[in-house]
């Protein structure tokens, strides 16, 4: 599909609703570029339904941490479709192991990490032999595995959870013990993370 056939794509499917829908193939097929224009046409005026694979995320998600969906989609408007968010997160979305962030709970604790949340000396040092372990092949800790894919790209516990197959629990205890070892800072309140939000 061509940039122009999308965008009028996208505008026949916003009409008689607020938001998009695309179907899996036109939603694999987009680009960076493509997600880019289609954001810079709709603004914020207009929102997205979430991906296939972002609903199964997040309907894993009220099962495994119900207080944390309830954060994200406990308070729906009257007439708000449920996984609906603004089409800027659209180039995010693309992104195959992450996904819409999770960074703006207010009634539960935030878990979402950036690359500046490892600053110390201590964080490099850890980063460089886990990168060392993970070339060698060698098996990692959560915690290990977990500062990897920080120092790639921002992630939250959930998704990294979800992700691995791991008890989230497990991955709380392994974000404690790499702040108590000054590797990680956790910032868990909204307003101090939306610096960080990419």
């Amino acid at each position: 599909m061509t940039d122009i056939e999308l965008i009028k794509w996208c505008e026949e499917e916003a009409k008689g609703k607020k938001y998009i829908t695309f179907t899996e193939d036109i939603f694999l097929s987009l680009s960076l570029a493509q997600s880019e224009l289609i954001v810079k046409k709709f603004g914020s005026n207009t929102l997205l339904m979430l991906p296939e694979k972002e609903i199964s995320f997040f309907n894993w998600l009220k099962e495994q941490a119900p207080e944390v969906w309830d954060d994200l989609w406990g308070n729906l408007e009257i007439g708000e479709e449920l996984y609906t968010v603004a089409i800027g997160f659209l180039p995010k979305l693309l992104e195959k192991a992450r996904g819409f962030p999770i960074c703006d709970l207010l009634n539960s604790d935030n878990y979402y990490f950036t690359k500046s949340h490892i600053i110390t000396p201590e964080s490099e040092m850890m980063l460089d032999s886990v990168k060392e372990r993970f070339m060698a092949h060698q098996p990692l800790t959560i915690g290990q595995l977990l500062i990897l894919e920080i120092s790639v790209a921002p992630i939250d516990i959930w998704r990294f959870a979800y992700n691995h197959n791991l008890k989230i629990e497990d991955v709380k205890k392994a974000v404690e013990n790499l702040v108590e070892d000054k590797v990680l800072i956790h910032l868990n309140k909204a307003e101090h993370l939306a610096a960080f939000v990419e």
